[in-house]
């Protein structure tokens, strides 16, 4: 105990004669740690803490594996996460293992609210997406499974929380609004909750 009490003291001497030296090492092990720190944070958020949804141990995504799926690239996604629409609903339809299963797309919107147009990412999901994931609104109301039958409905949106709270100022009377979704009106139904 006594030899490592002198270490300590040695090496504190030879830090306090060489300024630079020590401002280096410092600055060195300050990076280190927060670099770390960042990676470990990451590799928290993406890979360990669980989906904000009801059972999220019980989610599977498909993926094609077959030799010909098509082209997606057109759609934003690599070709094995490309199903189409048809696809999809007979896999739901003959699914015998499954409780159930959403389908789900992203892509990129013009949103025009009041005159002020802007370029968004969106999801394309079926009426089932938030009743699967076990998801309630924050206001107003999600899609439901009578939503993607209806005949001569409306179409309708579904705002994320982020964007109802940045571009909506969170305000519950946006619900019943109409949005231009490129070009085309949607009725806003709700938001989901924050995740």
């Amino acid at each position: 105990m006594n030899s490592l009490l002198q270490d300590i003291r040695y090496a504190l001497r030879q830090l306090r004669k060489s300024p630079a030296f020590t401002l280096t090492v410092i600055v060195t092990l300050a990076l280190g740690i927060g670099a770390n720190a960042a990676v470990f944070t990451l590799f928290d958020q993406v890979l360990l803490r669980m989906l904000p949804v009801e059972r999220p141990k019980e989610l599977v995504r498909f993926h094609w594996s077959g030799d010909f799926s098509g082209s997606a690239s057109s759609f934003g996604g690599s070709t094995n996460d490309f199903f189409s629409y048809p696809m999809y609903k007979d896999l739901r339809d003959h699914n015998q293992v499954f409780e159930s299963m959403l389908a789900a797309d992203k892509t990129g919107v013009g949103v025009s609210w009041h005159n002020e147009a802007e370029r968004k990412d969106a999801e394309v999901v079926s009426g089932n997406y938030f009743q699967v994931l076990g998801l309630k609104p924050a206001t107003g109301r999600l899609l439901t499974q009578q939503d993607d039958t209806a005949k001569g409905a409306n179409p309708v949106v579904v705002l994320s929380y982020d964007y109802w709270k940045t571009r909506f100022a969170a305000s519950s009377d946006v619900v019943g609004q109409v949005v231009l979704i490129n070009g085309h009106s949607f009725t806003i139904l709700g938001v989901p909750p924050h995740n």
